[in-house]
Formats: C-alpha cells, sequence, structure tokens
C-alpha cells in the first residue's frame, strides 16, 4: 500500500484501521510449547522476514481485542473474531472475515480483485489490465491488507525507531517459531509497551502480531493464525462471480486514476491527509468520514440513538489549542482528537502529542 493510501486509510477510520493492520497474532504459547530452534540474530531474522515471500496456504486466524474502542466510525473495522486465508504462493489471494451476522469476502488474482460484502449484498470489482497492473493490483493488496505483508510492511516502517531482539520461541498454528520484538526507542512518544511478531522458522513469513500498552501484562490487540496448512490451493478459490440478485459495481483502474485526478489527483489528497512524526509516534490527520452517522444512528442514546457530537461528549473530554477546540477519546493504546471543524487526528501517544500535531498544520 502506497503511503498516502494508508494515510487516508488511517485519517479516515481513526486509530481503529491503523491497528487493524498491524498483522495476525495469537495467544502466545506456553513455556512447554517452545521449540528448539537455531539461534538467529534480531537484524537476520528482520531481514528474512522482510525477504519472504508467502507460499501457497490456506489459513485460519482469529482476532482478540482489548482495545475498548467506542462505537463511532472506523470501529466495525475490528467488528469480527474470525479471518479465513488463501494465498496461491505468487499474486492472488483470498481472505474471508467472518461476522455475527455477515461475511466480507475479498479476491485478488493478476486481473481484478473484488469485494464482496453478504449482509449489503454489495459487489465492487476493480479490474485492470498490463499497462496499469502494477498501480492496480497495489490498490488491490490494499483492499486485501494481506496479513503477512501487512506484518512485514510493520517492521519495516517501526524498524529505524525501535530496539529490536529476539526473545525465543513459540508454537504458533503448530509451526515453530521465532519470537522478534520490537519496543519503542526512549526518544519515542508513544503510549504503546512494545509489538511482538512471531515469525515461522521455515518460510520467515509473519504468523502472529500481539500490541502491549504501558501498564498492560496481556496484549490489548492480537490477531493470528490458529491453523495454517502450505500446498497448491484450488485455483477456482481466487476467482469471483458476483451472487444473483447483488447489486454489482465495477471499475477500470484507468477510469479510477482520471476520476483521482479530476478530484484534484495526489496534491489534493496529500493536502486532505498528512502524518505528523514518523514511527511510533506518528499521527495521523485527516477529514472526517463524509459518513459520519446523523442523529439516531447510535443505539443507547435518548429514544434509541444520539448524534455523534453528544456521544462524544459522553465518551471524551474537550481540547483546544492553536488549532482550535475539539474532543479527545481515549482508547488502550492511543487515541483521536475530532475537531470542532471536521478534522481527525489519531494515533498511539498522548493527548498532548496529538494537540501538538494540530498546532503544527
Amino acid at each position: 500500500m502506497r503511503p498516502r493510501t494508508k494515510a487516508l486509510v488511517a485519517a479516515g477510520s481513526g486509530i481503529t484501521v491503523g491497528l487493524a493492520g498491524l498483522a495476525l497474532s495469537a495467544l502466545p504459547a506456553g513455556a512447554d510449547d517452545e521449540p528448539v530452534l537455531p539461534q538467529v540474530g534480531a537484524e537476520e531474522l528482520v531481514a528474512s522476514a522482510l525477504a519472504a515471500e508467502a507460499p501457497a496456504f490456506a489459513g485460519v486466524a482469529e482476532l482478540k481485542n482489548e482495545l475498548g474502542l467506542p462505537a463511532v466510525p472506523g470501529a466495525e473495522a475490528l467488528d469480527f473474531e474470525t479471518v479465513r486465508v488463501f494465498h496461491d504462493g505468487a499474486e492472488s489471494a483470498r481472505v474471508q472475515v467472518e461476522r455475527q451476522a455477515s461475511e466480507l469476502t475479498f479476491v485478488k488474482n493478476a486481473e481484478e480483485a473484488w469485494a464482496y460484502d453478504s449482509q449489503e449484498r454489495t459487489a465492487k470489482g476493480l479490474t485492470w489490465d498490463a499497462a496499469d497492473a502494477d498501480a492496480a493490483r497495489g490498490h488491490a493488496e490494499a483492499e486485501l491488507a494481506d496479513p503477512s505483508q501487512a506484518a512485514a510492511e510493520i517492521i519495516e516502517r517501526l524498524r529505524p525507531t525501535s530496539d529490536i531482539f529476539v526473545d525465543g520461541t513459540a508454537k504458533v498454528a503448530d509451526r515453530p517459531a521465532y519470537e522478534l520484538v520490537l519496543t519503542p526507542k526512549p526518544s519515542e512518544k508513544t503510549l504503546l509497551r512494545e509489538i511482538t511478531v512471531a515469525i515461522d522458522a521455515e518460510t520467515r513469513i509473519p504468523l502472529r502480531f500481539d500490541v502491549f500498552a504501558n501498564g498492560t501484562s496481556d496484549p490489548v490487540l492480537s490477531l493470528g493464525f490458529v491453523e495454517l496448512e502450505l500446498g497448491a490451493q484450488d485455483a477456482d478459490l481466487f476467482e469471483f462471480t458476483p451472487p444473483d440478485g447483488a447489486k454489482v459495481e465495477t471499475t477500470e483502474a484507468d477510469d479510477a486514476a482520471s476520476e483521482l485526478r479530476d478530484a484534484g489527483g495526489e496534491d489534493a489528497v496529500e493536502q486532505r491527509t498528512t502524518t505528523v512524526g514518523d514511527g511510533w509516534d506518528t499521527v495521523v490527520i485527516g477529514e472526517a468520514p463524509a459518513e459520519a452517522p446523523s442523529a439516531g444512528s447510535f443505539e443507547g442514546g435518548p429514544q434509541g440513538g444520539q448524534d455523534l457530537s453528544g456521544m462524544l461528549e459522553q465518551i471524551g473530554t474537550p481540547v483546544s489549542g492553536e488549532f482550535g477546540s475539539g474532543t479527545h477519546v481515549q482508547v488502550a493504546v492511543g487515541g483521536a482528537v475530532i475537531t470542532d471543524d471536521g478534522r481527525i487526528a489519531a494515533g498511539a501517544v498522548p493527548r498532548q502529542v496529538l494537540v501538538d500535531a494540530l498546532d503544527q498544520q
């Protein structure tokens, strides 16, 4: 995913989507399950993980979410418990996100990508030709958020601002793995204590990703493989035909690029979304989602609902600075400031870091 695309996603959904993209994680294996593996240095392990290419596999992952996110726009990104992932060992992939009342299916192959919501019965497709294949595939990868690639991307992004070491071994989905630990350097202003990544000893792909906040002994976010089987997958998994009766919307990659240019192009995107800082204390600032709920859309308020501003008054605290005024919402791993003029500043950082970032804009 390109940096600007990542910034748009993070800003649009606040801190949630940024954390959702961290990678797959599972509960740590017990001490009795620790496999005996050859010693490996941290830098060697990082280099091999970043260079690894996913083999053909089928896997099941489970999410454990203790972030304490309120029911605000973006929080639905972590509204699931199980995800099934299939990869052909090349460029085709399938991800099925299972929710209580629906399933989201993402399918990508060499020529197209699809996203299908079973509850809304909507299917969105993106196609491309050889001329714009690279750009289109990058967009499709953003839609799929391939777990192993997302984990490798996080390692690469946090590497310059982290102290990194190997903390023994573990078993994840019955596969031996090395435990890589990233901790923020003392100069980083973050509410996170560390991030651990279980890296498969054989393939070197990430199998698990755990996020720990300061003052907690258990992960605040755990998403990881509980089943993983290497081997060739049925080619039909990577083809998609919209079900009968589904509302279908298809776009060609060059048309999507034209629409972006008509809207002001990447320069306009850059103006609407910015990042302040880097590494652990990155703050993403962008426009509040245009689809933010209106009055009566939140359950639990007066007469069955309440508007967004009323909800923010209940769950957040007022904040002000040179940027103006707004509301700060705190969660276990960071927070967001929703400004009165319709912006969101989000990051895994204390409130003052968010305010300082807004003041710089």
